[in-house]
């Protein structure tokens, strides 16, 4: 194992190089060009607590648009299959998640350009882009241009969970990492259950195209914050900045040859590092293993998600406004799910640290997934089956409320668990966990009336509660047994033991 002189994380390689050293070095490459000029910068972890604070509330406000952009639409279902002929449940199933097919795909991209480029150009970027394609969404004139747009949106939605994993990982140490996620979390998971709600009140009151479009004005808000108060928060692209102002100084303008040189040569600089994901894809078992529990917990939720106005109108006979308030339940247990992530999960953390000597493991993150994967299946069987047997309609939103705490725990364990194991490389991992899951979530509700249909809500539900608590245990058992081992053959951990205590 080696260690740099300046960053806190242990590398592991394997019979000599990693498969990252032909990935892009500002500081390599400065070298050849212009004087060695470096100036130290100070580590973002060292910001202070409210500016730490300040950048993942920010970083929280682009990951809401996502949820907000694809649930939204989901209660003016009337309204869109009348203006744009829509005549089939696959077809209107395809509007709604075509957009999580743009979302997984643009995570492996946005993921490791903002590993070469910084945080913020891609925030920036990847929002106004969501922008543009989202405001075209709202002038669509048929079905076919609905789902083009529709996916092209979905590129620039993902950029907040893209980013996520990699601006955590800058600001905030592992013990830490818990709150800090459950804190980001907070915003977009609301937005998956007030996402509904918002549709429902507006449909009623105005065209359908408004939902676009005044997502669209939220959306060049939060650009517009993020453009006056977001920080760059990598600690490379920082170092990269400090080093280009010196070599200006010092060579009388000569570093902005260098960036035209650089500009000139990115498909060769970008090359390796966006072939990182699929590396990681192909030969990190723990990505894999994680990959498949993720995949199969969205598309188990996109699935309840549109499913659910259909309890409420078809077994309780609510209307369009009624039936979206309860997803106020969901929403109740995310909140909940916030607190017991965050909180439970780093104090967790911090005790099995102290009982192993001082020493942090990313594997101590699994036991609060445990609970996660417990309470997400029960919350599912207790909705299907009480709302089969149409029980008082407190009884499915008790079963909506735990559904969505076990969801929100299993997700934040996990992704912390992801950002603890590739520290350096956590946007590239996460982005990972992204493209499978939103590929599974856009699938998955295109046989959902099918699937209840035949089988009614108590079986269906209980076939995926099954299911996901089957791959569930055997995914922790593997990483909690052999999670080290998996980690200590890998070139791209960041060895954890000593990342958060220098």
């Amino acid at each position: 194992m080696e260690k740099s002189g300046d960053d806190p994380e242990i590398r592991v390689t394997q019979h000599g190089n990693s498969p990252e050293d032909d990935c892009y070095d500002p500081e390599r490459m400065d070298q050849s060009n212009t004087p060695n000029t470096t100036i130290a910068q100070p580590s973002p972890r060292d910001w202070s607590f409210a500016r730490k604070c300040a950048a993942t509330f920010i970083l929280s406000a682009f990951a809401f648009l996502q949820p907000l952009a694809e649930t939204g639409i989901a209660p003016a279902k009337a309204q869109i299959s009348r203006d744009l002929d829509i005549r089939h449940d696959y077809q209107w199933m395809l509007a709604n998640s075509l957009i999580l097919g743009g979302l997984g795909l643009s995570s492996i991209v946005l993921a490791p350009l903002s590993e070469v480029f910084g945080r913020k150009p891609v925030l920036l970027g990847g929002c106004l882009f969501f922008t543009v394609w989202n405001t075209a969404c709202g002038g669509a004139g048929t079905l076919a241009q609905m789902l083009v747009l529709r996916l092209f949106s979905g590129f620039g939605a993902s950029v907040g969970d893209s980013v996520a994993g990699g601006v955590i990982s800058d600001l905030w140490p592992a013990e830490l990492r818990g709150r800090a996620f459950a804190v980001f979390m907070i915003a977009p998971l609301l937005g998956t259950a007030l996402g509904p709600i918002f549709g429902a009140f507006l449909t009623e009151g105005a065209d359908w195209r408004w939902l676009f479009w005044m997502t669209s004005f939220a959306s060049v808000a939060t650009i517009g914050v993020a453009f006056f108060f977001f920080q760059e928060t990598s600690k490379d692209a920082l170092q990269r900045k400090a080093n280009q102002d010196g070599a200006d100084e010092n060579t009388g303008g000569k570093g902005k040859r260098k960036l035209q040189v650089t500009i000139t040569n990115l498909l060769t600089v970008l090359g390796p590092n966006l072939q990182r994901p699929f590396r990681m894809m192909g030969t990190q078992t723990i990505i894999q293993v994680i990959g498949v529990y993720m995949a199969l917990l969205y598309g188990i939720l996109w699935l309840f998600l549109f499913m659910y106005p259909q309890i409420w109108k078809e077994q309780y006979q609510q209307g369009t406004r009624t039936a979206s308030l309860n997803y106020l339940s969901f929403a109740l247990g995310l909140v909940a799910g916030v607190n017991i992530a965050g909180h439970l999960s780093d104090r967790i953390y911090a005790r099995l640290k102290a009982r192993n000597h001082g020493v942090g493991r990313p594997e101590f993150r699994i036991p609060t997934m445990l609970i996660g994967t417990i309470l997400a299946p029960a919350g599912l069987l207790c909705w299907g089956w009480s709302g089969e047997a149409k029980l008082h309609w407190i009884v499915p939103n008790i079963g909506s409320f735990i559904f969505a705490v076990g969801t929100y725990v299993s997700s934040a364990c996990v992704s912390v668990y992801v950002i603890d194991t590739y520290t350096k490389y956590a946007a590239s991992a996460t982005s990972t966990n992204l493209i499978l899951r939103s590929l599974t979530a856009a699938v998955f509700p295109l046989f959902a009336p099918y699937m209840f249909n035949s089988f009614g809500f108590g079986i269906g539900a209980t076939i995926l509660a099954a299911g996901f608590l089957a791959i569930g245990v055997a995914a922790m058992c593997i990483l909690w047994f052999f999670g080290e081992t998996l980690r200590a053959r890998s070139p791209y951990c960041a060895a954890t033991i000593n990342e958060d205590s220098t």
